[in-house]
């Protein structure tokens, strides 16, 4: 045993399997992504192989044009789980919490500061494990991730520098 561990992926090497899974998984060539971003082929090829810097504008416009879920694809790099992405593109879970987290910072405000952090473990581990016991869908609920993706949308910085 070496001792040494073993090698991490690139950042971009993460967002590039999980934006291959979605697009696979939607059955989308690259040309038809490309196209559907309004983007030059060979740029959007250099953005999907990873050869480019993390850019949010070209992940959002990936996920408009893949009816997947930005969120998702970002925490993909973050916890080194290219497959998230894939898994939350139909159901959009990653977007769910970030209006979830959204709406709580607007409503706490400056009250967060004081959560201690063993509150906030048991209640998101907490919903977790409810999680795992089942889940439930409705019209509410997808009007829910409607208004509240509309939201992140319209406090999202505008592109570029």
């Amino acid at each position: 045993m070496s001792g040494v561990p073993p090698e991490l992926p690139r950042d971009g090497e993460l967002l590039s399997a999980a934006v291959k899974a979605v697009r696979k998984h939607r059955g989308m060539t690259t040309a038809e992504v490309a196209s559907a971003m309004n983007m030059a082929l060979r740029t959007y090829e250099r953005f999907e192989s990873g050869a480019t810097r993390l850019n949010l504008d070209h992940i959002h416009r990936f996920a408009a044009a893949t009816n997947s879920d930005p969120y998702a694809l970002i925490l993909s790099v973050v916890i080194g789980s290219s497959e998230l992405a894939r898994r939350c593109a139909d159901n959009k879970m990653a977007t769910i919490l970030t209006v979830a987290i959204q709406r709580f910072d607007q409503a706490i405000q400056d009250r967060l500061m004081d959560l201690d952090a063993r509150t906030l473990i048991t209640a998101i581990t907490g919903m977790f494990d409810t999680l795992l016991d089942g889940d439930e869908t409705s019209e509410q609920a997808q009007a829910w991730l409607q208004t509240g993706a509309a939201e992140l949308l319209s406090k999202r910085p505008k592109p570029g520098r």
